[in-house]
């Protein structure tokens, strides 16, 4: 349980004093006592940068993010909530930086194919159980969604987002794929 008598300024100081020692013990209590005050927040901000697992994975760098700046960085904390925002900013560029840089793998393409999984966006018509569907989607995703119904050339699309053609695609698929096994979920739910 956090001491409120300790103030966060401290935490840090205490964190960052017993870090450059080499004392990692101590320093991941204070760091792991600061943490447990914001967490709460913290999930509220990752919730609102992104959804479903990616929302997991907004969170994990944002953690990381967050331990990094007690031990290393000089500033104190002044507005720990806007300093989160911030950090939640920087961790799903991390995320959607790592996923457009993962390249799609044979087994995802199989599995791509095989007829349970096999519900293009093509294949739903009804464009209120696409717009259902999109809400598991990033922000980014969704855009990219929007243009591919609106048959915006990828090539737009990539220059407005300002990332590689290849990297469209990536994303795509991988959207795609998330609307599909929301779709299965609705499904099976059903």
């Amino acid at each position: 349980m956090a001491d409120p008598s300790v103030y966060d300024a401290d935490l840090v100081r205490r964190a960052r004093v017993a870090h450059t020692a080499g004392d990692l013990r101590t320093a991941q209590n204070h760091a792991a006592e600061l943490w447990l005050r914001y967490e709460k927040q913290a999930r509220a901000i990752s919730r609102k940068r992104a959804r479903g697992d990616e929302a997991d994975e907004v969170l994990g760098h944002l953690q990381l993010r967050f331990i990094k700046w007690v031990y290393f960085r000089q500033d104190e904390p002044r507005n720990m909530i806007g300093l989160l925002n911030q950090m939640a900013s920087y961790a799903y560029g991390d995320v959607q930086r790592h996923e457009a840089s993962q390249p799609v793998t044979v087994e995802e393409i199989e599995d791509y194919r095989q007829p349970h999984t096999d519900r293009t966006l093509s294949a739903i018509l009804d464009r209120a159980e696409i717009d259902q569907l999109m809400s598991v989607l990033s922000e980014r995703e969704r855009l990219i969604i929007e243009r591919e119904l609106a048959d915006v050339p990828d090539s737009e699309v990539a220059a407005e987002l300002e990332i590689e053609p290849n990297n469209l695609h990536q994303i795509r698929w991988r959207a795609l794929k998330r609307m599909r096994e929301a779709a299965d979920q609705q499904e099976w739910g059903s």
